[in-house]
């Protein structure tokens, strides 16, 4: 082992040591989120309620399953119960709070295109926004749950392998097959890896 390979295997061990809880987290909560269960744990029912209509504008249920029925909210809850820090739990509610006020009624009264309507402006205006996003806003809120909300989707059962093409053991490769053949168009869901 020279120098450099022993740099390497040090920067991976400590990056290890330190990504190791948050990746157990992680994985914790989303086998909270498939196993059902309790009630939410970190959210309280108002606020979970709010997190789940949006969750279901965000990945609504079509011919295969949405993000309500993946179990994206107890997902959520989990990441933010575990995960993430008390400064970042409090700005999280903090946006939650402005969102709910940003409607002409609080979000749970209104009705669902009114819902779907504020959730799709208040997006638009995040994206607009860019890196200047206030992180206490509606907006922020709605691409924070947005980006949860992917990852939950996409790191479950149904969405792996209802909306992403999965083979957990993949067999040969072929480099030069018709398009029909690749899977219907649909793209390939992955196993994440820990790159170093």
């Amino acid at each position: 082992m020279n120098r450099r390979e022993w740099l390497k295997s040090m920067s991976a061990l400590a990056v290890g040591a330190l990504a190791a809880p948050s990746l157990l987290a992680v994985m914790d909560a989303h086998a909270a989120a498939k196993a059902g269960g309790p009630a939410m744990q970190f959210f309280s029912v108002p606020q979970g309620d709010v997190i789940t209509g949006v969750v279901d504008i965000i990945v609504p249920r079509t011919d295969t399953p949405g993000a309500v029925d993946a179990g994206v909210p107890r997902f959520i809850d989990q990441m933010f119960k575990d995960v993430y820090t008390p400064e970042e739990q409090k700005r999280y509610l903090a946006a939650l709070a402005a969102f709910d006020k940003a409607g002409s009624k609080p979000f749970l009264q209104l009705g669902a295109a009114q819902r779907t309507a504020l959730v799709t402006k208040l997006h638009e205006e995040a994206l607009a926004t860019g890196q200047k996003l206030d992180p206490v806003s509606a907006p922020a809120f709605v691409l924070m749950t947005k980006k949860l909300a992917m990852s939950g989707f996409f790191m479950s059962q149904p969405g792996c392998e209802q909306v992403l093409q999965y083979i957990a053991v993949p067999g040969a490769y072929h480099g030069d097959i018709p398009l029909s053949k690749a899977g219907n168009g649909r793209a390939w869901a992955v196993e994440t890896v820990l790159r170093i």
